[in-house]
């Protein structure tokens, strides 16, 4: 069974091996008729694939629209209630279909960040969640150090999603829509350098709900930046197309928090450095980050305009503290362990030196549970 039956003319194939590759790249499996075999006749094979298939893509170009078995192809989607269509080359949907979702990618160069790729993207998920998300977003590593002893992940206080990516995971609260916290691999002999164009990109998670990720219009009118909970650089590693995903994966905005300007240049930065250091050093870690979530977090709020020129009041909340933590291997199956907290905010002089802290105090600020493996871990060597 696939999760997208993908209907063009075969005159269009080009266009529609973009489409499969942007699909595939984001875990779809997609059936489109490349997979039929040899000998094999077409009109069962079709037929057979569009009874399992999950949901129907339908390519509209002049050319699809003078199909009979497009047309075919897309009242079996609109049958099972999930029918989607992509126009290209200026095509209207036909009036049979009209009634149901369209993403116009006619002026699509192939940026999977391209609005309404972006609406693709989100439009098929609500239809058909992709079956091969966990190969293309593994997420964190639990088995980094050793594959008898895997780690666990630190528990939350409060809601909770969890979104995986190229060597991290983010634990998202979806009330504050921020991070409870990101944890991430790093390999340090592998680290490569992130291209400069995505360093300032930052872009919304098209797999995820828009409601729950930061308005990243809103965090350019306060005073603070969009910091990275962890930086592209940190995973960026492994082969070259890995390193890359791994590093656009970190700018979108589930890894984004607001960080006073002397936070995200000053100390928050120091331990960036500090932290690929320690990779470099051990050549393996594992790192945490978050922020510290209080009840008494200011709010920042602004009015944005949405579709159809609607308005309504956005806000985000301005976390008072940061922390980092980070795990590396200690010997005979053990760990080394360091933490550290930041000020973000004037009274508490953002910008100051990062404060060092035990396990239980970090605990006691956030929240989190960690397993016991991380209390029995020894001290890891500072800043």
């Amino acid at each position: 069974m696939s999760d997208v039956f993908l209907s063009y003319s075969s005159k269009d194939r080009d266009l529609a091996r973009r489409v499969v590759n942007l699909l595939l790249d984001h875990g779809w499996s997609v059936w489109w008729d490349r997979g039929i075999p040899v000998g094999a006749e077409w009109a069962p094979e079709l037929e057979a694939a569009l009874a399992r298939t999950r949901a129907v893509l339908v390519l509209w170009t002049p050319d699809s629209r003078a199909s009979e078995w497009v047309h075919h192809e897309a009242a079996i989607g609109a049958e099972k209630g999930a029918l989607l269509s992509v126009l290209l080359d200026g095509a209207m949907v036909p009036a049979d279909f009209s009634a149901h979702q369209a993403c116009d990618l006619s002026r699509w160069d192939g940026d999977p960040k391209f609005a309404e790729a972006e609406a693709l993207l989100l439009g098929l998920a609500a239809l058909v969640p992709p079956s091969r998300l966990r190969e293309v977003r593994p997420g964190l590593d639990l088995a980094f150090f050793s594959k008898r002893k895997p780690l666990g992940l630190p528990a939350v206080t409060g809601p909770a999603v969890v979104l995986r990516y190229v060597h991290f995971t983010v634990v998202m609260h979806p009330g504050r829509r921020l991070a409870h916290y990101v944890a991430y691999n790093v390999a340090g002999q592998a680290m490569a350098p992130v291209p400069s164009e995505i360093r300032q990109d930052w872009t919304a998670d098209p797999l995820v709900p828009r409601s729950t990720q930061i308005t990243v219009a809103l965090t350019t009118r306060s005073d603070y930046h969009r910091g990275h909970l962890v930086s592209p650089q940190t995973v960026s590693w492994g082969e070259p197309v890995i390193a890359e995903t791994a590093a656009r994966h970190a700018m979108f905005l589930p890894n984004i928090s607001p960080q006073h300007a002397d936070v995200n240049l000053g100390s928050w930065l120091q331990l960036e450095q500090w932290e690929r250091g320690l990779a470099l050093e051990h050549k393996k870690i594992i790192g945490f980050s978050g922020p510290v979530f209080a009840a008494d977090d200011a709010v920042f709020r602004g009015e944005m305009e949405l579709e159809d020129g609607v308005k309504a009041m956005d806000s985000f909340h301005l976390p008072q503290h940061f922390w980092k933590l980070v795990l590396a291997p200690g010997g005979r199956g053990g760990l080394q362990l360091a933490a550290y907290l930041v000020a973000n905010t004037s009274r508490d002089k953002p910008g100051a030196a990062p404060q060092r802290i035990g396990l239980q105090d970090l605990e006691a600020r956030t929240g989190l549970r960690f397993p016991e493996p991380y209390h029995q871990a020894r001290p890891l060597a500072g800043l």
